[in-house]
C-alpha cells in the first residue's frame, strides 16, 4: 500500500478549508503523499500550493442523487490510500464515505462532537437537512474506522452521545490553521490601527453569548474598543445592546483570511463569551499570536486556559465587567511567554498529527 493519505471536505470556505490546507502541509512535510478532494467552488482561500495533489469536484445541489458521489468514491478508492480523512461530517462526506471501498480505513472529524448548537439561523430547509444528515450518519458511522475529536470535552461528549463507538475515538488538540494570505486591515476598523482593542471573532450565532458580552461591556468603564467580527445574525436583544454601547465596532460579514490574521494579531485579547462549547478553533489562533483569551466558564473552553497565565475564566457577567474594568494592555502583554509555552506544549501540529496516524494503525 502506498504511503498516501486522502483528505476530503465538502466545505467551500471558512475554518474547515484552512484546517484542510494546514493538514496537507503538515502531512506532506512529514513525508506522506497527500491527495486533497475539495469542491470546485472553494472561495477566499489560496489552493495554489497543492498543485497536482488537489482534485476538485462539482458539488451537487441534489443530495438524493447518488451517481456523482459514487464517482468521487471510485476516484478516492483508486488512490488506494492508507486512509481517507474527512474534514467534516457533512451529508456529502457521508454519502461519499458510504461508497468507499470497504478495505480502505476511514477517519471522520467530529467538530463539536457532532452536536447542534442553539442557533438564530433556523429554517425548515436546515431542519430537514439536519434530520437527513442524522439518518445518513447511522449508516455511515458503521463504516467509519475511527472518529477524531478535537478536545477532551469533545471526547466525553461524543462518548456519552454515541457509546457504541467509544472504542473508535482518537483525540487531537487543534492547532492554529493559518491561511497564506497577507494581513489586511478591514475597512471598518482602519481608525483602530496602532490602537489596542478587544476582539470577538467567529460566526455570530445564539450560542456564542454575544448578548452577555455586550451587556458586560456596556456596564463597564472599559477604555479599550471592542470589535465583533463575523458573519451571522444578531438577536433583537443583541441589536438593542449594540446600539446602547459606545466604542463597539461590528463587522457583520464574512471575514477574509487576511483580515482575520490582522484582527487577531493586533488585538489585545480575544473574547469567547460562549454559552455552549466542546472546543474552539479560535483559541489556538489567539495563542499562535500570543494573545490571551477571556472565556466563559465552560469546560470546552477552560480546558485550554491556564488562569492568569494564558487568559481569564469568567463565571458570570460580573466577572466579564471586572475584566473590562481592571485589566489593561500591560496585564495581557505579561502573558505572552506563558501563552507561547502553552501553545508549543499542547497545540503543536507535528506532534499531534503523529498521534492521529498511530491511532489509525490500531
Amino acid at each position: 500500500m502506498m504511503n498516501k493519505i486522502v483528505l476530503f471536505t465538502a466545505n467551500t470556505q471558512g475554518g474547515i478549508i484552512q484546517f484542510t490546507i494546514q493538514l496537507f502541509h503538515v502531512l506532506k512535510n512529514k513525508g506522506y503523499q497527500v491527495c486533497v478532494f475539495m469542491p470546485d467552488n472553494v472561495t477566499n482561500s489560496d489552493l495554489s500550493d497543492m498543485g497536482h495533489s488537489l482534485v476538485q469536484f462539482k458539488k451537487e445541489k441534489k443530495v438524493l442523487v447518488n451517481s456523482s458521489y459514487k464517482k468521487i468514491a471510485e476516484c478516492i478508492s483508486k488512490e488506494n490510500p492508507l486512509f481517507v480523512w474527512y474534514m467534516d461530517n457533512s451529508t456529502i462526506s457521508q454519502k461519499v464515505g458510504l461508497f468507499i471501498n470497504i478495505d480502505i480505513p476511514q477517519l471522520l472529524t467530529m467538530h463539536d462532537a457532532g452536536n447542534y448548537h442553539p442557533t438564530n439561523n433556523v429554517n425548515i430547509r436546515n431542519l430537514l437537512a439536519n434530520k437527513y444528515n442524522e439518518l445518513l450518519a447511522k449508516k455511515f458511522f458503521r463504516k467509519v474506522s475511527k472518529f477524531l475529536v478535537l478536545s477532551k470535552e469533545s471526547y466525553y461528549t461524543f462518548k456519552n452521545n454515541q457509546p457504541e463507538y467509544a472504542h473508535k475515538l482518537i483525540t487531537m488538540n487543534l492547532g492554529a490553521h493559518l491561511p497564506n494570505d497577507n494581513e489586511s486591515v478591514p475597512v471598518e476598523v482602519e481608525e483602530l490601527i496602532n490602537r489596542p482593542f478587544y476582539l470577538f471573532f467567529g460566526r455570530i450565532d445564539k450560542y456564542k453569548g454575544i448578548e452577555n458580552l455586550l451587556h458586560a461591556y456596556k456596564n463597564s468603564s472599559c477604555i479599550y474598543p471592542l470589535v465583533i467580527a463575523g458573519n451571522g445574525k444578531l438577536t433583537e436583544r443583541e441589536k438593542v445592546l449594540l446600539g446602547e454601547c459606545n466604542n463597539v465596532t461590528l463587522i457583520n460579514r464574512y471575514i477574509l483570511d487576511g483580515e482575520m490574521k490582522w484582527l487577531i494579531k493586533n488585538s489585545m485579547a480575544v473574547c469567547l463569551p460562549y454559552i455552549e462549547a466542546t472546543q474552539s478553533g479560535v483559541i489556538p489562533l489567539a495563542y499562535y499570536y500570543r494573545k490571551p483569551v477571556l472565556v466563559s466558564n465552560l469546560v470546552g473552553l477552560t480546558q485550554f486556559v491556564e488562569e492568569g497565565k494564558t487568559g481569564y475564566i469568567n463565571e458570570s457577567v460580573d466577572n466579564w465587567i471586572e475584566c473590562f474594568n481592571y485589566y489593561d494592555l500591560n496585564n495581557y502583554k505579561s502573558m505572552e511567554d506563558s501563552i507561547a509555552e502553552y501553545y508549543d506544549k499542547t497545540m503543536d501540529w507535528y506532534k499531534n498529527i503523529e498521534n492521529v496516524i498511530e491511532g489509525m494503525k490500531v
